[in-house]
């Protein structure tokens, strides 16, 4: 029998898939992309417990931003989309917990930021090296 925080991350997860299209079609788009990223910025001034993943979140977008730029294109493509997904997922206030449910729709939005930061965190440190290795940081 599944507990619930496993059925719960596992709507998290359905949610991010679904996403993945729409962050294609974000990524085709700069105007777009511009707009979630600051969309999003203005959401993390919202999520609790961001603490010590608020450098990995700076980081993420950093690279995104890099990436998109074509500055630094040393990651898939299939990371690229499952992180913008990500942030589709969290700038939507009609996500799986929506924001309206007070104390806990903002932390479906913590979770997949975790859920992001944990699946990328070898492609965000090769990010941080590079950027060192050419004075990007």
């Amino acid at each position: 029998m599944k507990t619930k925080r496993e059925y719960s991350e596992r709507k998290l997860r359905k949610s991010l898939d679904e996403n993945k299209e729409k962050a294609k079609a974000f990524l085709a788009d700069d105007e777009k992309m511009e707009k979630l990223f600051r969309d999003f910025e203005k959401k993390l001034k919202l999520i609790p417990k961001i603490g010590k993943r608020a450098s990995d979140v700076a980081v993420l977008l950093s690279m995104l931003r890099a990436y998109i730029k074509k500055q630094y294109t040393d990651v898939s493509i299939a990371t690229i989309i499952a992180a913008v997904a990500g942030l589709i997922y969290v700038v939507n206030p009609m996500d799986v917990v929506p924001e309206y449910v007070l104390g806990v729709g903002i932390l479906d939005d913590a979770a997949v930021l975790g859920i992001i930061l944990q699946a990328m965190h070898m492609d965000l440190n090769k990010y941080k090296k590079w950027q060192k290795a050419n004075g990007k940081r």
